[in-house]
């Protein structure tokens, strides 16, 4: 079914042209739209749009029964519903409201027709306004959005002759077309992006009586989704949101969602205590909120999110950048001393390996990188059975810093000594000066290596030292050896297993409890490999051989490291050449 939307209405209030927003949407015999989760009270941005949280009423159900049920967010009560039997002609008609509340049950007639929801006045009041009680602690952080380019975004249009452009003010001002912004000899207090960009306008709060009942339009809106960031960072020039979506970022990985998902709250919040803190943006907000108050249980001290929240909120805009404050950094590596909106810093070279099964507050390093935050081994060990190390270790591959080592002293490589570290080859933006639609910029939220940042280092152009020659042969050698360790651990297994249950496991008898990918690529769950004594069964995994053990654990990192060696190639030839000399040795017995 098609939604279509009508242009806004205007209606002449004052001096200026103030817009009522309309949600249309129509309905037919058997029309419904929109999920369980859009049916929520609470408001919920559903698309981006410049300049940040969309005032006008969103319809997000119709419910065609005995009498048809509307819903929609908003944030401009009150609400009034109208109705008209065709969007083309025709007047709409009042059929519900005015309401302060988001749903309506209306009388039908005939089997079709467009509904749309106007709401009320937005009241915008500018930043001074909120820097009266957000300008201290704890509520500070009005003083910090000053030193922001969000403060200075008015300027940018300035500076290049834009401030009169139509197409530039809703991302560089309040409110420009729905109420707010008009012109800056007019709303001199509108301009810049400012608090109620990205709260919605704030009137009422200012106004509001302690004590009294609260509404949506009283309460900020806070909201961790990367729509709100993306109806302004977007466009051919700086297509961050657009890039941030093709991203693993973007997506909270299904199983883990169904997890935060669970319908026993207990088994919902162990997940997001485990998993959470890296696959959801809502739930590591909240871990971070209690790492500032820890007392010592993570448990207790966290406001969990809903499981809707923790499952819709992938890794987001807000979860890398603090949009009110910036934050001054020396980079362990140069030196240098930089600012930017980054929750942690850009480089770091102290190991980290968060452990899932303790809690967060207690190993929160705010000193380590912003990647190696999530991107480390997650306490993988040598010594677990169950599955292989966490798709997740490249921090500590890059520094060299995790495996079984022999005598043989390991070689590192010098990616760790990039003066960026993992940002300088995943977020590098390039051509952003000669920017079209064709050839838009690149702003790195993609997160995938390019040949630009390659070159940064790697500057020959041809020849087996260019960038994209080694690229392809260091991949080439990296991806061998792990095929030959891995052909080596299954002669092992189909050859040397002398435990009574190897027949029974074949190639997989040097696997995991549950094998990994190089075993399993499909993942099936069907395919097992020696248990591990959970669920009373019998712990066939300490009946393996160490060396054995040893091997996988070095071939399973560099395996999810997922470089194929670019990480730290002298490292990760290092820990496959010892897993095959470890497995030679089991095999020579």
């Amino acid at each position: 079914m098609r939604h279509p939307t009508l242009k806004p209405e205007p209606q002449r209030l004052g001096a200026a042209w103030w817009t009522r927003m309309a949600a249309v949407i129509l309905l037919g015999a058997t029309a419904t739209w929109g999920t369980a989760q859009a049916q929520q009270s609470s408001f919920k941005i559903v698309k981006p749009t410049p300049g940040g949280i969309v005032v006008s009423p969103v319809i997000t159900n119709i419910a065609d029964g005995e009498n048809v049920v509307v819903k929609w967010l908003g944030l401009t009560p009150p609400y009034t519903v109208q109705r008209k039997a065709a969007v083309a002609g025709g007047t709409w008609e009042n059929v519900a409201g005015p309401t302060t509340d988001t749903t309506a049950s209306v009388a039908k007639q005939g089997e079709a027709g467009f509904f749309r929801v106007l709401g009320g006045d937005p009241s915008y009041v500018g930043s001074d306004a909120c820097a009266e009680c957000h300008n201290t602690a704890p509520l500070q952080t009005h003083s910090g959005w000053l030193d922001t380019a969000h403060a200075k975004a008015f300027a940018t249009l300035k500076n290049i002759g834009q401030e009169k452009n139509s197409s530039c003010l809703p991302c560089h001002t309040v409110g420009y077309g729905a109420g707010g912004y008009v012109d800056e000899a007019t709303t001199p207090h509108l301009t810049n992006v400012q608090c109620e960009n990205c709260h919605g306008p704030a009137g009422d709060h200012v106004t509001w009586a302690s004590g009294s009942a609260l509404d949506p339009k009283v309460l900020p809106l806070t909201t961790p989704s990367a729509m709100l960031c993306g109806g302004c960072h977007n466009g051919f020039h700086h297509p961050t949101y657009d890039e941030w979506k093709t991203a693993g970022h973007a997506e909270v990985i299904a199983s883990v969602a169904s997890g935060f998902m669970n319908t026993n709250i207990v088994s919902a919040q162990a997940r997001m205590s485990s998993c959470g803190s890296c696959h959801s943006g809502a739930v590591r907000f909240q871990m971070l909120n209690a790492a500032t108050k820890f007392t010592g249980n993570n448990r207790t001290n966290v406001a969990w999110p809903s499981g809707i929240e923790a499952a819709e909120t992938s890794v987001t805009c807000v979860t890398c950048h603090d949009t009110h404050n910036t934050r001054v950094y020396t980079n362990v590596i140069t030196g240098l001393i930089y600012t930017n909106q980054l929750r942690n810093p850009i480089t770091s070279t102290n190991l980290f390996s968060y452990n899932t099964s303790g809690t967060f507050a207690s190993q929160y390093d705010p000193n380590i990188s912003i990647c190696g935050q999530c991107h480390n081994a997650r306490g993988a060990s040598v010594n677990s059975n169950g599955r292989p190390p966490h798709h997740s270790p490249q921090y500590n591959i890059m520094l060299g810093g995790i495996g079984v080592t022999d005598a043989v002293a390991p070689k590192q490589g010098a990616h760790w000594k990039n003066p960026l570290q993992c940002v300088g080859c995943h977020t590098h933006g390039h051509n952003a000066e000669g920017a079209t639609p064709n050839n838009p910029a690149y702003t790195g939220h993609g997160f995938r290596w390019t040949v630009q940042a390659c070159q940064e280092c790697h500057k020959n152009e041809t020849g087996p030292l260019s960038a994209t020659n080694l690229l392809a042969t260091t991949q080439i050698e990296i991806q061998s050896l792990i095929a030959q360790t891995k052909g080596l651990l299954d002669v092992w297994a189909t050859t040397k297993n002398t435990n009574s249950w190897a027949q029974l496991y074949g190639a997989f008898g040097w696997e995991y409890a549950t094998p990994g990918q190089l075993s399993n690529p499909t993942g099936s769950s069907s395919i097992k490999g020696p248990t591990d004594g959970s669920g009373g069964s019998v712990n066939m995994q300490t009946q393996i051989p160490q060396a054995i053990r040893e091997a996988r654990y070095n071939l399973y990192l560099i395996e999810h490291d997922g470089s194929k060696g670019i990480h730290n190639a002298p490292y990760a030839r290092y820990l496959l050449e010892v897993a095959q000399r470890k497995v030679n040795a089991e095999l020579a017995k």
